[in-house]
Parts: structure tokens; C-alpha cells; sequence
């Protein structure tokens, strides 16, 4: 059973590194594939090809299936940069609207522009190694993401440090029924990032 999200976020959110770290903390467990929108994109899909990921470049929404023969289940990202052209289908069992915020951005921005926020399911603020540098707020962002959607998940996370990608990973993996996801590798914790203790 194939699986959709719709992978929504600025220029420099981080939403190519967060592919490419899903694939590689995902293990193998999930066969991945990313379909981008835009012809600026073609480099970001090069990195994606050189770490064993599927990429390609698309002008018909939205269902590109993966290969045939490849029997794991699989995950598929729509990549969509700034505010997409595009409507997006509803969510449903199967698809899902990922929003990927970077902390650089400014913790107002939910309502600054609830649009982008508001029929999002999970929102992943991503680079929260960079929090000592910033004057971001989780809290504040988290009370303003509310008032635009009080229901959508976060998870705290940076693709570089690796801190969070273990809660992303096993977000994914529920949505195919694995409830027990073990533990691999060695990844950071939030505490050992000084500043990071307000988490």
C-alpha cells in the first residue's frame, strides 16, 4: 500500500535533506520516491539520485507509481516549494500534508500566512540546531501555528544534527501500522545541544 505526502515548505526549508535523511534512517524499509515541480529543482533531485532515491520531474499531478517489481511498501513525496500553483487533493488515509518550517524563518509566521498552515497535518521545524543563534520562540510558533490549526502535529528536528528524525521516522512508519519501531544507530538527543532545553 502506497502511501502520499505532500511535502510543503519555503526555498532552504530543508525539504530535499529531509528525503534524503527519511531514506536513510527508514533503512531500506520503505521503497521511496520523490516527484518535484519545478525546473529549479533539477539539482536537488541529482542529490536524491546519488544517495539511492528516486526522483523525478513531473507536470501531471499527482499519483506517479514506483517501479514494478519493487514489493516494499511505499512512500512517496510530492515536493512543492513556497505557495504551489497546484490544489492539492484532500487528505485521506493514504495522503498526507507535510509541512516543513525552518527556525530561521520567524516563529509569527503561521499568522502571517495561514494559508500555508492551515490544512497542513504535521508541521516539522526543522534546523532547531541553529535555536541558540536565533531569537525563535518554539513556544510562540506552536501558540500561533494553534490559532491557524489546532489540530496539526509538530515534530521538533535538524536534518544535520540528526536530533528528532527517529519521532519523523516513526510517524511515517505508524501510517503503515508499525506501532514498536526499534531503535538503530545512535542518534542525538536535545540535550546535548546547549539551548535546546526548552523543548
Amino acid at each position: 500500500m502506497a502511501k502520499v505526502i505532500y511535502l510543503l515548505g519555503n526555498t532552504g526549508s530543508g525539504k530535499t535533506e529531509l528525503i534524503r535523511r527519511t531514506h536513510e534512517t527508514l533503512g531500506g524499509r520503505l521503497a521511496i520516491k520523490a516527484v518535484y515541480y519545478q525546473q529549479n529543482s533539477l539539482y536537488d533531485m541529482e542529490r536524491l539520485k546519488a544517495a539511492g532515491i528516486t526522483a523525478e520531474m513531473s507536470n501531471e499531478p499527482f499519483r506517479a507509481p514506483l517501479a514494478p517489481g519493487d514489493e516494499r511498501e511505499e512512500l512517496l513525496f510530492y515536493e512543492f516549494s513556497g505557495r504551489t500553483g497546484y490544489s492539492l487533493p484532500k487528505n485521506n488515509d493514504d495522503s498526507f500534508r507535510v509541512f516543513v518550517f525552518s527556525v530561521t524563518e520567524g516563529d509569527e509566521k503561521p499568522l502571517k500566512y495561514p494559508r500555508l498552515f492551515k490544512e497542513v497535518e504535521l508541521v516539522l521545524l526543522n534546523k532547531v540546531d541553529l535555536l541558540p543563534f536565533t531569537d525563535f520562540s518554539v513556544r510562540r510558533f506552536q501558540n500561533c501555528l494553534r490559532t491557524v490549526n489546532p489540530t496539526a502535529a509538530t515534530i521538533n528536528l535538524s536534518c544535520r544534527s540528526g536530533v528528532g528524525l527517529d519521532h519523523w521516522r516513526n510517524w511515517l512508519l505508524e501510517l503503515y501500522g508499525y506501532h514498536h519501531v526499534e531503535e538503530s544507530g545512535i542518534i542525538p538527543q536535545l540535550d546535548n545541544f546547549p539551548g535546546l532545553s526548552s523543548f
